[in-house]
């Protein structure tokens, strides 16, 4: 099947071609986009994922979605001799490493600044990004098979703009072991939006115009990923975001794979 999801109306299906027509969207709410760069080993990043879960519990988890990013020195990979999932990938060490993390928990919030390593300062940044305005939209349409699933981006902006365009594959419910502040181990610790694959073929997103007003919107980006049998389809989210190395995240956008039509894993 394939689902049609946006942030906010601004286009509307014409005829059988999918030809859609351009609407301006009026400038609204950004999406706050929270990068966590954690790992199962990592005792304090427990109170990192508390904070994040609070702050989405407070504004709903499609207005601050949360990406959390197994990597560093406390992420379990598949070459590491352990009971552990590994949850750690190269590419999340190649976001580590790029972004500059220093420590962990170590999150980045809609790519303004630098990396933050307080939770406390967590509240103020999201709140104060909740009230800017974007002018970005995006839209996506997903059709899932039994294991590949293909994504289509519309990118939508009131004026011309060139930007990236990042998608991820995130994972939710998976339990497993987490090192806990008090020193204790959590063997049944559920790990939430854990980012397990990037479907763009730039690691760090792909390069996009969006035309502005007054065009034929047409503008869309096609992207495939194969499901990996280990993972739950029923869990799996599709996270696409807008950036620019000088404005951050201009818009994000998050929803659920659709499986209506497979058996549960």
């Amino acid at each position: 099947m394939s689902v049609w999801a946006a942030l906010f109306t601004a286009c509307s299906q014409i005829d059988d071609e999918d030809r859609l027509i351009y609407v301006a969207p009026a400038e609204v709410n950004r999406c706050v986009l929270i990068e966590d760069f954690t790992g199962q080993r990592c005792v304090n990043c427990p109170n990192a994922t508390a904070a994040i879960t609070q702050l989405q519990e407070q504004y709903g988890h499609d207005k601050v979605i949360a990406v959390a990013i197994h990597s560093g020195p406390f992420a379990h990979r598949t070459t590491m001799s352990s009971p552990l999932l590994p949850l750690g990938t190269e590419l999340g060490d190649q976001y580590y490493s790029h972004w500059g993390i220093e420590a962990q928990p170590g999150v980045l919030i809609n790519r303004t600044g630098g990396p933050v390593y307080d939770p406390s300062q967590y509240a103020s940044a999201v709140n104060n990004a909740l009230q800017q305005k974007s002018a970005v939209d995006i839209g996506i349409d997903m059709t899932l098979t039994a294991k590949n699933l293909y994504v289509t981006v519309h990118p939508q902006s009131a004026n011309s703009l060139d930007a990236r365009l990042q998608v991820w594959l995130t994972e939710d419910n998976i339990v497993d072991t987490q090192y806990m502040p008090d020193g204790s181990v959590n063997r049944e610790y559920v790990h939430n939006h854990v980012l397990r694959q990037s479907l763009t073929a730039d690691p760090l997103g792909d390069n996009i115009h969006i035309d502005g007003e007054g065009s034929l919107y047409q503008s869309y980006a096609k992207y495939s990923a194969e499901i990996d049998d280990s993972w739950k389809t029923k869990d799996l989210n599709i996270v696409a975001f807008v950036y620019t190395e000088n404005d951050g995240v201009l818009q994000a956008f998050t929803a659920r794979i659709p499986t209506e039509e497979l058996a549960e894993k």
